[in-house]
């Protein structure tokens, strides 16, 4: 098999090709792709499809089932709420067939605000080392880039 149907095989599966393989499909050089320009998101050169543009940074991966049954419950309630800061950024989604909620810094702060579950509270406390680039921006910056798309994925850091 070619690297490009490994690369792709990989990303099918919600995975992230290590840095070192240098493809669209891993964050080598993710910080020269694009800048933010007055909270969009630009290119900075030609996209390639299914190229990594944008990560979130200091996430917390919730994966146990109480725990996403209290998250859910939470954001329903405080999106419900006109007069509260609503949850923006949390994403749904599936690694490996499990379903997995993201939540990045700022959601986690509100979150923390909210009478949660004592092991949500501490799990919304842990989030990965990686630092986020352009996540927050507005992704669709001209008709070139309006398609580009909000994917759950993880990097194996398995050695």
């Amino acid at each position: 098999m070619t690297t490009d149907i490994l690369c792709e095989a990989t990303r099918d599966s919600n995975m992230i090709c290590p840095i070192t393989c240098g493809c669209h499909n891993s964050l080598l050089d993710i910080g020269d792709k694009t800048q933010i320009v007055s909270q969009i998101l630009r290119s900075t050169r030609k996209i390639r499809k299914n190229e990594l543009i944008a990560i979130f940074g200091l996430t917390t991966a919730i994966t146990n089932k109480p725990e996403i049954l209290t998250l859910k419950q939470a954001q329903e309630k405080r999106n419900s709420d006109l007069y509260r800061t609503s949850i923006q950024y949390t994403v749904l989604g599936n690694i490996h067939g499990k379903e997995v909620y993201l939540v990045p810094p700022q959601d986690a702060a509100l979150l923390l605000q909210d009478r949660i579950s004592p092991g949500l509270r501490e799990r919304l406390k842990q989030h990965n080392t990686i630092e986020g680039l352009g996540q927050f921006a507005n992704h669709t910056c001209c008709d070139a880039h309006w398609n580009a798309n909000l994917d759950v994925a993880a990097v194996d850091t398995r050695k």
